[in-house]
């Protein structure tokens, strides 16, 4: 039996917002998300959103990736048969980007027969949609050529099996304790996709900061300086591109509006005019703003 090691490895999916950034939304402030369970309690109505925010994250993902990418940082294994190029090298598109970094590659000529080359910024260029490989006699290093043997073909051959893992996405976690103002460390969910040196927002409404990580320890970060605020548990930690939270807001408001009760749409006055699954209104327009919003995410690959 032979199994694809991608099917795996997609597994790093987790929400986009909050129900507290929703709630405190000015995209959602027309929206009463006050019953969506009718005759629920807060913690049921809470519980429901929460559901929806879910079911909208992953809308976003498929819009976006398809059925089994996320934005969401995660390490994924992948492969596929390559040439070797005119210059010796090996151009490989994954399915995902960003791509983070590459930590493996085994490259031969069979399935069965994949040799494991070392990997770093000697013999590894890496771009946003691809990454290179530098193989065989063409493959040099600070101490000189490096030959991997059978594991590279050679220019004009008949393509090579190459297994590959890579980290691509963005850095998105949520804090896994709560932390008080002054603390010099957070710790997280997972720290996959996050890097010394990079800036990453917390996200908690009024009290949104953005810090530097310094040093990192399995999913705890260091940071620069002391945090400004107190941060929950569940907080969310993340470098993505505020256009991705907005939109997942909208399909959230969408998906209210859809549904009808409980869905009620306020005026500027104050009362309800409509209910959300009306045809009239029945979230067409905050489901095409989220997919303009994310248009520019768009996944488009192939190999070369």
């Amino acid at each position: 039996m032979s199994i694809n090691p991608a099917n795996i490895s997609y597994d790093n999916r987790v929400p986009y917002i909050t129900v507290a950034e929703f709630q405190n939304s000015p995209i959602a402030s027309s929206i009463d998300f006050s019953n969506l369970v009718p005759g629920g309690t807060q913690a049921a109505q809470d519980e429901a959103l929460q559901q929806l925010i879910y079911m909208a994250s992953a809308e976003a993902d498929n819009i976006v990736m398809g059925p089994l990418g996320t934005l969401c940082a995660t390490s994924n294994t992948e492969q596929g048969r390559y040439r070797m190029n005119r210059q010796g090298f090996y151009v490989i598109h994954p399915a995902y980007w960003p791509i983070l970094e590459v930590d493996a590659v085994a490259i031969g000529s069979v399935p069965s027969y994949q040799t494991a080359i070392p990997v770093s910024s000697d013999n590894v260029w890496i771009e946003d949609r691809q990454f290179t490989v530098l193989s065989g006699a063409f493959n040099w290093t600070s101490a000189g050529p490096l030959s991997f043997g059978a594991a590279g073909g050679s220019y004009g051959s008949t393509p090579d099996f190459i297994t590959y893992t890579y980290v691509n996405g963005f850095f998105n976690a949520f804090t896994s304790t709560s932390v008080s103002s002054g603390s010099t460390s957070i710790t997280v969910g997972s720290s996959v996709g996050c890097y010394v040196g990079q800036t990453v927002t917390i996200w908690d409404g009024l009290n949104t900061e953005t810090v530097t990580v310094t040093a990192i320890s399995g999913n705890t970060l260091t940071l620069s300086t002391g945090l400004l605020y107190n941060h929950q548990l569940g907080t969310n930690v993340s470098v993505l591109p505020a256009s991705v939270k907005q939109a997942v807001i909208h399909l959230v408001v969408a998906g209210i509006k859809q549904r009808g009760e409980g869905g009620l749409v306020i005026a500027e006055t104050g009362e309800p005019v409509s209910v959300g699954g009306s045809k009239a209104d029945s979230g067409v327009e905050d489901l095409a703003r989220a997919e303009e919003l994310l248009h520019a995410f768009l996944q488009v690959w192939g190999r070369a």
